[in-house]
Protein backbone atom coordinates (compact mmCIF):
# COMPACT_ATOMS: atom_id res chain seq x y z
CA UNK A 1 0.00 0.00 0.00
CA UNK A 2 2.63 2.34 0.68
CA UNK A 3 4.17 1.83 -3.18
CA UNK A 4 0.73 2.14 -4.28
CA UNK A 5 0.28 5.87 -2.38
CA UNK A 6 3.55 7.17 -3.32
CA UNK A 7 2.54 5.74 -7.27
CA UNK A 8 -0.61 7.86 -6.68
CA UNK A 9 0.88 11.21 -5.82
CA UNK A 10 3.41 10.45 -8.28
CA UNK A 11 0.94 10.71 -11.05
CA UNK A 12 -0.87 13.91 -8.86
CA UNK A 13 1.93 16.04 -9.07
CA UNK A 14 2.70 15.32 -12.67
CA UNK A 15 -0.61 16.03 -13.40
CA UNK A 16 -0.88 19.04 -11.99
CA UNK A 17 2.56 20.05 -13.26
CA UNK A 18 0.87 19.68 -16.67
CA UNK A 19 -2.07 21.46 -16.42
CA UNK A 20 -5.21 19.74 -18.03
CA UNK A 21 -4.95 16.57 -19.87
CA UNK A 22 -6.64 16.22 -23.01
CA UNK A 23 -9.15 13.46 -23.99
CA UNK A 24 -6.36 12.28 -26.06
CA UNK A 25 -4.28 11.75 -23.07
CA UNK A 26 -6.82 10.10 -20.78
CA UNK A 27 -5.66 6.54 -21.99
CA UNK A 28 -2.02 7.33 -21.26
CA UNK A 29 -0.38 6.26 -17.78
CA UNK A 30 0.84 9.08 -15.33
CA UNK A 31 4.56 7.56 -15.97
CA UNK A 32 3.78 7.62 -19.60
CA UNK A 33 2.60 11.55 -19.56
CA UNK A 34 5.14 12.28 -17.31
CA UNK A 35 7.99 11.16 -19.81
CA UNK A 36 6.41 12.63 -22.78
CA UNK A 37 6.43 16.02 -21.24
CA UNK A 38 9.75 15.60 -20.11
CA UNK A 39 11.19 14.49 -23.83
CA UNK A 40 9.94 17.53 -26.38
CA UNK A 41 11.39 15.55 -29.35
CA UNK A 42 8.24 15.71 -30.81
CA UNK A 43 7.43 19.01 -30.28
CA UNK A 44 10.77 20.35 -31.26
CA UNK A 45 9.95 18.91 -35.12
CA UNK A 46 6.59 19.81 -34.96
CA UNK A 47 7.77 23.37 -34.30
CA UNK A 48 10.61 23.32 -36.81
CA UNK A 49 8.72 21.71 -40.03
CA UNK A 50 5.77 24.02 -39.12
CA UNK A 51 7.72 27.27 -39.19
CA UNK A 52 8.63 29.78 -42.35
CA UNK A 53 11.54 31.99 -42.23
CA UNK A 54 10.66 35.23 -43.28
CA UNK A 55 13.33 37.42 -45.69
CA UNK A 56 12.58 41.20 -46.52
CA UNK A 57 14.71 42.83 -49.25
CA UNK A 58 17.13 44.91 -46.86
CA UNK A 59 18.25 41.68 -45.27
CA UNK A 60 16.26 41.63 -42.33
CA UNK A 61 14.63 38.39 -41.03
CA UNK A 62 11.64 37.28 -39.27
CA UNK A 63 9.69 34.01 -38.19
CA UNK A 64 5.97 32.69 -39.58
CA UNK A 65 4.45 29.69 -39.13
CA UNK A 66 1.63 28.24 -41.31
CA UNK A 67 -1.83 27.47 -40.46
CA UNK A 68 -5.05 27.36 -42.48
CA UNK A 69 -7.41 29.91 -43.24
CA UNK A 70 -10.38 30.48 -45.35
CA UNK A 71 -9.56 27.32 -47.43
CA UNK A 72 -6.44 27.88 -47.55
CA UNK A 73 -2.55 27.80 -46.66
CA UNK A 74 -1.37 30.91 -44.93
CA UNK A 75 1.77 32.63 -42.74
CA UNK A 76 1.23 34.23 -39.31
CA UNK A 77 3.57 36.88 -37.77
CA UNK A 78 3.90 39.69 -35.99
CA UNK A 79 2.82 43.22 -37.77
CA UNK A 80 6.21 44.65 -36.75
CA UNK A 81 8.01 41.86 -38.82
CA UNK A 82 6.00 42.70 -42.27
CA UNK A 83 5.68 46.79 -40.97
CA UNK A 84 6.34 48.96 -44.53
CA UNK A 85 6.55 46.19 -47.30
CA UNK A 86 3.58 44.48 -48.96
CA UNK A 87 5.90 41.38 -49.69
CA UNK A 88 8.22 39.03 -48.25
CA UNK A 89 9.97 35.58 -49.61
CA UNK A 90 8.83 33.06 -47.35
CA UNK A 91 10.94 29.88 -46.60
CA UNK A 92 10.12 26.66 -45.19
CA UNK A 93 12.11 24.08 -43.41
CA UNK A 94 13.68 22.03 -46.20
CA UNK A 95 12.12 24.08 -49.23
CA UNK A 96 12.05 26.47 -51.83
CA UNK A 97 11.38 30.34 -51.20
CA UNK A 98 7.87 31.47 -52.29
CA UNK A 99 6.85 35.18 -52.51
CA UNK A 100 4.30 35.55 -49.96
CA UNK A 101 1.72 39.01 -49.67
CA UNK A 102 0.88 40.93 -46.42
CA UNK A 103 -3.35 40.45 -46.58
CA UNK A 104 -3.77 41.18 -43.24
CA UNK A 105 -2.66 43.63 -40.45
CA UNK A 106 -4.60 43.28 -37.11
CA UNK A 107 -5.33 46.69 -35.36
CA UNK A 108 -6.16 44.97 -31.88
CA UNK A 109 -2.99 42.59 -31.24
CA UNK A 110 0.96 42.75 -33.30
CA UNK A 111 -0.30 40.07 -35.77
CA UNK A 112 0.06 40.23 -39.70
CA UNK A 113 -1.28 37.33 -42.04
CA UNK A 114 1.00 36.36 -44.90
CA UNK A 115 -0.86 34.35 -48.61
CA UNK A 116 2.02 32.58 -50.63
CA UNK A 117 1.69 32.64 -53.80
CA UNK A 118 1.83 29.19 -54.41
CA UNK A 119 1.84 26.12 -51.63
CA UNK A 120 4.58 26.28 -49.13
CA UNK A 121 6.84 22.17 -49.73
CA UNK A 122 8.79 20.62 -47.58
CA UNK A 123 10.89 17.56 -47.56
CA UNK A 124 9.82 14.50 -45.92
CA UNK A 125 11.94 13.57 -43.50
CA UNK A 126 11.42 9.89 -44.18
CA UNK A 127 10.65 9.51 -47.76
CA UNK A 128 12.47 12.24 -49.28
CA UNK A 129 9.29 13.59 -50.89
CA UNK A 130 8.31 16.80 -51.23
CA UNK A 131 5.28 17.65 -49.07
CA UNK A 132 3.10 20.67 -48.26
CA UNK A 133 4.19 22.27 -44.85
CA UNK A 134 1.98 20.64 -42.02
CA UNK A 135 -0.21 23.12 -40.14
CA UNK A 136 0.21 24.19 -36.65
CA UNK A 137 -2.59 23.83 -34.56
CA UNK A 138 -3.23 26.27 -31.92
CA UNK A 139 -4.46 24.37 -28.72
CA UNK A 140 -6.58 25.21 -25.84
CA UNK A 141 -6.49 25.43 -22.14
CA UNK A 142 -4.48 27.13 -19.87
CA UNK A 143 -1.26 27.51 -19.50
CA UNK A 144 0.84 26.64 -16.32
CA UNK A 145 3.46 28.21 -14.24
CA UNK A 146 6.69 26.02 -14.67
CA UNK A 147 5.35 24.72 -18.31
CA UNK A 148 8.43 23.66 -20.40
CA UNK A 149 7.57 24.54 -23.61
CA UNK A 150 9.44 24.90 -27.60
CA UNK A 151 10.19 28.27 -29.17
CA UNK A 152 11.13 28.08 -33.02
CA UNK A 153 12.65 31.37 -35.20
CA UNK A 154 15.65 32.61 -37.09
CA UNK A 155 17.85 34.34 -34.35
CA UNK A 156 21.47 36.49 -35.37
CA UNK A 157 21.52 34.98 -38.55
CA UNK A 158 20.73 31.43 -37.46
CA UNK A 159 18.20 29.11 -39.77
CA UNK A 160 15.31 27.14 -38.07
CA UNK A 161 16.56 26.69 -34.24
CA UNK A 162 14.09 25.60 -31.74
CA UNK A 163 14.76 25.87 -28.05
CA UNK A 164 13.00 25.34 -24.62
CA UNK A 165 11.67 27.70 -22.02
CA UNK A 166 9.16 27.88 -18.83
CA UNK A 167 6.05 29.94 -18.61
CA UNK A 168 7.28 32.29 -15.86
CA UNK A 169 4.17 34.50 -15.54
CA UNK A 170 1.80 36.57 -17.51
CA UNK A 171 2.06 40.24 -17.77
CA UNK A 172 -1.58 42.80 -19.02
CA UNK A 173 -1.98 46.57 -19.53
CA UNK A 174 1.79 47.53 -19.79
CA UNK A 175 2.88 49.71 -22.44
CA UNK A 176 4.65 46.28 -23.69
CA UNK A 177 1.84 43.87 -23.35
CA UNK A 178 -0.86 46.08 -24.87
CA UNK A 179 1.44 46.64 -27.89
CA UNK A 180 2.24 43.07 -28.43
CA UNK A 181 -1.53 41.74 -27.15
CA UNK A 182 -3.85 44.17 -27.08
CA UNK A 183 -5.30 45.92 -24.27
CA UNK A 184 -6.99 43.55 -21.17
CA UNK A 185 -5.53 41.15 -22.31
CA UNK A 186 -2.54 38.86 -20.80
CA UNK A 187 1.01 37.92 -22.52
CA UNK A 188 2.54 34.84 -21.47
CA UNK A 189 6.17 35.84 -19.92
CA UNK A 190 8.72 33.47 -20.50
CA UNK A 191 12.17 32.53 -18.96
CA UNK A 192 14.14 32.76 -22.06
CA UNK A 193 15.53 35.75 -23.88
CA UNK A 194 14.51 35.81 -27.84
CA UNK A 195 16.92 37.36 -30.40
CA UNK A 196 16.67 39.36 -33.07
CA UNK A 197 14.73 37.55 -35.85
CA UNK A 198 12.85 35.01 -33.53
CA UNK A 199 9.75 37.88 -33.89
CA UNK A 200 6.73 35.70 -35.02
CA UNK A 201 7.77 32.58 -33.89
CA UNK A 202 5.68 29.97 -32.98
CA UNK A 203 5.53 28.80 -28.99
CA UNK A 204 4.37 24.93 -28.95
CA UNK A 205 3.71 22.85 -25.72
CA UNK A 206 4.36 18.89 -25.29
CA UNK A 207 2.12 18.20 -28.24
CA UNK A 208 3.72 20.47 -30.69
CA UNK A 209 0.20 22.77 -30.51
CA UNK A 210 0.64 26.43 -30.56
CA UNK A 211 0.19 28.08 -27.86
CA UNK A 212 1.63 31.04 -28.07
CA UNK A 213 3.49 33.58 -30.43
CA UNK A 214 6.91 35.70 -29.75
CA UNK A 215 6.86 38.79 -29.50
CA UNK A 216 10.17 39.97 -28.23
CA UNK A 217 11.84 40.90 -25.23
CA UNK A 218 10.59 42.40 -22.19
CA UNK A 219 12.96 45.85 -21.38
CA UNK A 220 15.32 45.72 -18.89
CA UNK A 221 15.23 41.97 -18.25
CA UNK A 222 15.84 38.65 -19.93
CA UNK A 223 12.50 37.51 -20.13
CA UNK A 224 10.72 37.05 -23.30
CA UNK A 225 7.01 38.28 -24.04
CA UNK A 226 4.32 35.98 -26.44
CA UNK A 227 0.86 36.46 -27.36
CA UNK A 228 -1.25 34.54 -25.97
CA UNK A 229 -2.83 30.98 -28.08
CA UNK A 230 -6.58 32.69 -27.00
CA UNK A 231 -5.57 35.57 -28.28
CA UNK A 232 -4.49 34.05 -31.44
CA UNK A 233 -7.35 32.31 -31.88
CA UNK A 234 -9.93 35.12 -31.69
CA UNK A 235 -7.80 37.21 -33.63
CA UNK A 236 -7.49 34.99 -36.93
CA UNK A 237 -11.59 34.40 -37.02
CA UNK A 238 -11.64 37.92 -37.58
CA UNK A 239 -8.59 37.59 -40.05
CA UNK A 240 -10.39 34.67 -41.55
CA UNK A 241 -13.69 36.41 -42.27
CA UNK A 242 -11.20 39.52 -43.68
CA UNK A 243 -9.95 36.85 -46.15
CA UNK A 244 -13.28 35.03 -46.94
CA UNK A 245 -14.90 38.40 -47.67
CA UNK A 246 -11.81 40.05 -50.02
CA UNK A 247 -12.19 36.25 -51.65
CA UNK A 248 -15.62 37.12 -52.65
CA UNK A 249 -15.28 40.42 -54.21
Amino acid sequence: MPNARRWIRGVLIASAWLGVVSIADAQVTGPELFERAMDLRHAHDRCVRGMVRLEREDGSVGTGWVAEMAGRRVVVTNAHVVEGVLRMRAVPYGGEPVLAHVRVISTRIDLAILVPESELMTTDAVTGELIPVPLLLIGSGPLVRGQRVVLGGNPGGLHFITTEGVVAGVVTNTRVSNQACGVGRNCIVLDTEGEQGCSGGPLVDAEGRVIGMLWGVYSGSSLSIAIHGETLREELVRAEEVLRRRRRD
